[in-house]
């Protein structure tokens, strides 16, 4: 591999690599060596980006969790549509994702379950404080009815990880089930 000056190149191809590796061969069964062999680089490189192999997975974990909450988001911000289109929206959205990101394979992937719970334990972290802004902003406009909309938006993000984890129901009747819940909480 060529040299590369500029760090945040080499950081990418730290990063990209590693997520190759992890979902080729595991990532119990990659080891920053792995990594390094495959960049053509040595070890201590990866070592000056990332300290172990968890502190890069960690990285990973942050960027996809940025990535895939997004779309959310931006349904989440948009006050010109009522709560209630805003949960369908969300809901199709989980349903129907437009684009599943460039590392959906690898934590999707069977065998990657406990990495996959991280990244859903993250992405609730993410997205609690902007739930919380949005249900306070509804309740002082007089929109909702919370007495505890902080509190609501911890309910509603953490509270739907067990709903998604129900292995026995297709995720249709789930997305319905988290629907009618936050529909109930939200007194809609």
């Amino acid at each position: 591999m060529r040299r590369v000056s500029d760090p945040e190149i080499r950081k990418r191809q730290i990063l990209e690599t590693a997520m190759r590796l992890f979902y080729e061969k595991g990532y119990e069964n990659t080891s920053l060596e792995d990594i390094a062999g495959e960049l053509h680089v040595v070890k201590g490189l990866c070592y000056r980006y990332f300290a172990s192999k968890q502190v890069l997975l960690d990285a990973v974990l942050d960027e996809y969790t940025t990535e895939c909450c997004m779309p959310f988001l931006t349904i989440i911000h948009n006050r010109e549509i009522p709560v209630t289109e805003r949960l369908n929206s969300i809901m199709r959205l989980l349903l129907e994702p437009e684009e599943n990101g460039r590392y959906h394979d690898f934590f999707h992937k069977t065998g990657n379950e406990a990495i996959h719970e991280q990244l859903a334990v993250r992405m609730c972290r993410y997205m609690t404080p902007f739930v919380a802004e949005e249900l306070e902003y509804l309740t002082r406009e007089g929109k909702l009815r919370l007495k505890y909309p902080r509190v609501a938006a911890h309910f509603l993000m953490y509270g739907q990880i067990g709903i998604w984890q129900e292995e026995d129901q297709p995720d249709r009747l789930k997305a319905q089930a988290f629907k009618e819940m936050a529909e109930a909480l939200l007194n809609e």
